[in-house]
């Protein structure tokens, strides 16, 4: 077996072992304390970021020739989304309840230690984990802002540019926050990392959430958000374990800056580490001043795609299929009624005859 193939096996093994652990998707009960109260709503609130709160959901999925359908998820099959295995179609976050119930205990921890600055996220899609992070801030009393940095356009072009179909336009995300009540102390940084990050050099960082998938924007991000991380505070890469190009990036970025403090395992796909060294890690350099361009393009997406389900995709196929044959019958009644009655009864005579008689 090739050591590919080996890596292949040994992350759906990883993947199938994190599905099972999977939690089951209810939340803890109310009393009448505070601790008690403010768990119970984040236990809910939790549920509906994830589009979990009822008896089933809806997920999407590409098939072998790049189509997007979606499906029901019932019952226990709704542990996919729990463990956040899926793309949701209705629901604000993609992380999962085992990720975001890591992402609370982060935020809680640096409150309670006093870790100084605020929260920051880097693709945010449809900011249901950053909602989470004000939320749990607002039920501590807590005033840091979180700040929410996405293009909120989908992906540049490029390989990733196929999944446009999950972009998450700004106006919508805001409205994600206001709908859940959490919109005061919430900043956006619409656009692409390399045109957006350099200006948030001079704020200071208790937590650092990295949702950027590929390469590049995730490198982009920890050059410029990691050097003003607090220490004690958080960095917390989600598509570490799913995306070859965002774990070479923090591979690489982690050596060349000798960041020793290891990465802990949050699932299959999410790592975290917790700064403890005080050696500087520096900014890059200012960018030179150079003219005004216009931001990178994102692949155009339709507001609001319908996607269909399997079933149908599967029906529509089928309908082809009979108007295809129905096309092909049409064609042929025109043929024999256009024909001298002898012709075509000689040639209907004919066809029968070659294939057994059969009707």
């Amino acid at each position: 077996m090739t050591a590919g193939r080996t890596e292949d096996v040994a992350r759906l093994a990883d993947v199938h072992a994190h599905l099972a652990g999977a939690r089951e998707p209810r939340a803890a009960g109310p009393a009448a304390d505070l601790d008690s109260l403010r768990r119970a709503y984040l236990d809910v609130l939790k549920l509906a970021l994830c589009d979990l709160a009822g008896t089933s959901t809806r997920s999407v999925g590409a098939l072998p020739d790049g189509r997007v359908v979606s499906r029901e998820l019932h019952g226990d099959e709704r542990r996919m989304r729990a463990a956040g295995l899926d793309w949701p179609y209705q629901g604000t976050t993609m992380v999962g309840l085992g990720r975001l119930d890591d992402l609370q205990a982060c935020v809680e921890s640096i409150v309670a230690d006093g870790v100084p600055g605020d929260l920051v996220e880097a693709g945010a899609w449809r900011g249901g984990a950053a909602v989470l992070m004000r939320a749990a801030l607002d039920a501590l009393g807590e005033e840091r802002t979180v700040w929410v940095a996405d293009s909120f356009a989908g992906f540049p072009a490029g390989d990733l540019a196929a999944m446009n179909f999950l972009a998450a336009p700004l106006d919508e995300v805001r409205d994600t926050f206001a709908r859940f009540g959490c919109e005061r102390g919430v900043r956006f940084v619409p656009g692409f990392f390399e045109d957006t990050l350099a200006d948030l050099a001079g704020e200071r960082w208790a937590l650092v959430r990295l949702d950027a998938d590929d390469y590049a924007p995730t490198r982009e991000a920890l050059r410029r958000l990691y050097p003003r991380l607090a220490r004690g505070g958080h960095l917390i890469v989600d598509d570490y374990g799913s995306f070859a190009g965002c774990r070479r990036a923090v591979d690489e970025f982690r050596a060349e800056h000798g960041i020793a403090e290891p990465l802990e395992r949050v699932d299959s796909t999410c790592v975290r580490w917790r700064r403890v060294s005080e050696a500087p890690v520096p900014l890059p350099e200012p960018t030179p001043a150079r003219p005004a361009r216009p931001p990178r393009a994102a692949v155009p997406r339709p507001a609001r795609p319908e996607v269909p389900t399997a079933r149908e995709v599967e029906l529509a196929a089928q309908l082809t299929d009979l108007r295809a044959r129905l096309a092909a019958a049409q064609a042929e009644l025109r043929r024999v009624r256009a024909a001298p009655p002898w012709r075509g009864a000689r040639a209907w005579l004919r066809r029968r005859l070659a294939g057994g008689g059969t009707r």
